[in-house]
């Protein structure tokens, strides 16, 4: 089961701007999905929900000043008792950790958009030399591909796995166990780092992960 996982997390990695597309395609069928439609607005949708638009824009990494487009899959989050505890069990047990030691403005962000899908984020390129771990975890999977360049999967407790992309040097070998902020490598010049998150099969905004755990 485990290095099926692994498979799924590396596939979901490989084939991220051609299947994107085609996933973006399918219905939904998580009932805490949205699909916007003409004439939608945030504070329309979150009096829907009940919720606030603040908050629905949170929870896709957005701001409600930002514009919906038609067709667009929100994630509303569920607001029911069992989701709310189910998220904790899966939950780290401890605060995940910015992959980069300094702030870093995000370039691209995480995107669900049915136009421009985006399965991680990507950090501009100013002040960081190198990436760390944003667990503890284990070193799964390290490859090579075209646009992502030398990247590094880590598998962390309760199904999480993490991708750190646009690597110049590696500096940690496969079947390596790693503390958090542990230094897995430099950044190619002039590129900021790929950032992507997996909850087991899921690929997980990692804006959202980052403020999980206790």
């Amino acid at each position: 089961m485990r290095n099926r996982l692994i498979q799924i997390c590396i596939l979901s990695f490989f084939l991220g701007i051609a299947s994107e597309r085609t996933f973006a395609k399918q219905k939904p069928t998580d009932k805490n999905t949205y699909r916007v439609q003409a004439g939608d607005s945030w504070w329309g949708i979150a009096k829907k929900l009940g919720t606030t638009p603040k908050e629905l824009a949170a929870i896709n990494g957005r701001t409600e000043k930002e514009g919906l487009y038609q067709n667009e899959l929100l994630r509303t989050g569920g607001n029911t008792t069992a989701s709310k505890s189910e998220a904790q069990k899966t939950a780290p047990k401890s605060k995940p950790n910015s992959p980069l030691p300094g702030y870093e403005k995000i370039a691209k962000p995480y995107s669900e958009l049915t136009y421009d899908p985006h399965k991680g984020v990507r950090y501009s390129r100013e002040n960081s030399g190198w990436v760390r771990a944003a667990l503890p975890g284990k070193v799964v999977h390290i490859d090579y591909m075209d646009g992502y360049e030398n990247y590094i999967i880590l598998e962390h407790e309760n199904g999480w796995y993490s991708v750190y992309g646009n690597l110049e040097r590696v500096q940690v070998t496969e079947g390596q166990t790693l503390v958090a902020k542990e230094r897995l490598g430099t950044l190619i010049k002039d590129k900021g780092l790929y950032f992507q998150v997996n909850h087991n099969k899921s690929a997980i905004n990692p804006s959202l992960f980052l403020q999980q755990g206790s």
